[in-house]
């Protein structure tokens, strides 16, 4: 049987599409494929300490800068010249690795440059239709144009949902003559009971400086509160903070085993609305509150809808009132009641290599 050589090449913006990319690549290593692992920053650094055997290869970094004061999308497309370029130099360096390595498959997470016109290639995303916000909604129309025209120039878009489920919400219906479901993306493994030892986990991660402004203010809140929580601040290299409450732990971040072993563990996980650490809730069944980045439509948007379903609370940062959502999570379902293993990623990867 041929032993076909796949990269995988998630974004860079944030932890997000690195870790739903684990996944993948331990399928692919399952089936026996070789995978090479292609990204920069803190992404390629979480995939070099969760597959160090694998050859990991840099790719220029889109270097995304965020505000305090700025809305979060007028901040973005100010920075689109820069993005283009970015995509423009990652397509050539595509280009050189992929003579050296000879691939079979291009995975591409949200890597708008990582395909090539002579070897299958992958885009993975969620967000086929990007909303707006509202101040910028007529603009929409000519963001989704060029979103699905970079889109399909890849020979197959692999949305990271069940459509039975669809947690995605209108941000992937109605999707692309190339797009394929592919199921939940989750790093973590369902187990049949684990023992509570903390009542919060607070799983922070996204841009700066906003992770920093949220991190400030759950410390100041937990100081006032008697509950058992954790804080994985979700940086390999954070500043240590000064004052701890005396019952909160705190770490850095931790690899996929721990930190599922934490979630677990925890009661009530506290976090933003990126749809990977949506996911990861909805495989392990866990009541969550989220508190989406301000500014970030795709993560209001998801949070809200998932409120409105009365399966989480979600908060605006602004607002955010722990001692509060403590009371109202009692209202709340949680993730439970779904069947998230399907088969449909095998499916999606024998359709590109048969």
């Amino acid at each position: 049987m041929k032993t076909y050589r796949i990269l995988v090449a998630p974004l860079d913006w944030g932890l997000g599409h690195a870790t739903r990319c684990i996944p993948v690549i331990r399928f692919l290593l399952e089936k026996d494929y070789e995978v090479q692992v292609a990204s920069s920053g803190d992404a390629l650094h979480l995939l070099q300490l969760e597959f160090p055997q694998l050859k990991h290869i840099t790719l220029p970094s889109y270097k995304a800068s965020y505000s305090r004061r700025w809305p979060f999308m007028l901040k973005v497309f100010l920075q689109l010249p820069k993005f283009l370029r970015v995509i423009r130099s990652e397509h050539k360096a595509l280009e050189k690795i992929a003579i050296e390595n000879c691939y079979d498959l291009i995975i591409s997470d949200n890597r708008y440059g990582c395909y090539l016109p002579n070897i299958k290639s992958v885009f993975i995303c969620h967000q086929l239709n990007i909303i707006m916000p509202k101040w910028l909604g007529w603009f929409a129309p000519v963001v989704n144009f060029f979103n699905h025209r970079w889109i399909m120039r890849f020979d197959k878009c692999w949305i990271p949902d069940d459509p039975s489920i669809n947690l995605t919400g209108r941000l992937s219906v109605p999707s692309l003559p190339n797009s394929t479901w592919i199921g939940i993306l989750s790093r973590f493994e369902v187990t049949e009971h684990v023992d509570k030892e903390f009542q919060l986990a607070v799983i922070l991660s996204g841009p700066e400086p906003q992770r920093s402004v949220f991190e400030k203010e759950i410390i100041f809140q937990l100081n006032n509160l008697d509950i058992k929580s954790i804080l994985v601040r979700g940086k390999l290299n954070a500043d240590d903070i000064k004052t701890v409450p005396k019952n909160l732990r705190v770490v850095d971040y931790l690899l996929a085993k721990d930190l599922e072993n934490v979630i677990k563990k925890s009661e009530l996980i506290l976090c933003r609305s990126g749809y990977s650490s949506v996911m990861d809730l909805a495989r392990l069944e866990k009541k969550a509150l989220f508190v989406p980045t301000p500014g970030q439509t795709e993560q209001e948007y998801i949070g809200f809808q998932l409120m409105k379903k009365g399966v989480a609370l979600c908060q605006h940062q602004n607002e955010f009132n722990l001692e509060k959502a403590l009371e109202e999570i009692k209202n709340y379902t949680g993730f439970v009641g779904q069947s998230w293993q399907t088969n449909l990623l095998n499916k999606a990867i024998e359709e590109v290599l048969p």
